[in-house]
């Protein structure tokens, strides 16, 4: 099903990260995730934003954000979408993040909901490859075992 080897080490990585989302990002130590949230709060509609957690990295040219939506009942798949897209647009309007490439991930209680990249989206809405996301953390790091 997976189209990367569990051993991958970006995988592992997307994992710790996935877990890192919060109600509360701190200003301090996640800036992105906080600007997100404010901006998202007051431009999305349809979805109780006070349910989302946030969590962000930023690695020279791109950014990686993980959202969760806790409570995924009564919101409709349409919604969801527009989660992401205000995302996007929110980092697309900045002048500090424009040029750099974006990666969201929208997570459900236990699955990926949606993906973008800077190539590809998969907007399913309810399982979305969250393998096009292991391009953040580099090229695949998968080790490699003797054949002896």
């Amino acid at each position: 099903m997976f189209s990367c080897q569990e051993d991958d080490v970006r995988r592992i990585r997307l994992k710790v990260d996935q877990k890192k989302v919060t109600s509360n990002p701190n200003e301090e130590s996640d800036v992105i995730s906080c600007f997100i949230k404010e901006s998202v709060s007051r431009s999305l509609n349809g979805i109780d934003t006070d349910k989302l957690k946030y969590y962000s990295v930023e690695r020279n040219d791109t950014i990686l954000v993980i959202t969760k939506v806790t409570d995924m009942i009564g919101i409709e798949k349409t919604s969801r979408r527009k989660l992401l897209f205000a995302i996007n647009h929110c980092l697309l309007t900045s002048e500090r993040y424009n040029m750099k490439k974006i990666y969201i991930d929208v997570e459900g209680n236990f699955t990926t909901l949606l993906v973008k990249t800077p190539s590809k989206y998969d907007l399913d809405g309810k399982f979305a490859d969250e393998d096009l996301l292991l391009s953040f953390y580099g090229k695949s790091k998968v080790s490699f075992k003797n054949k002896n």
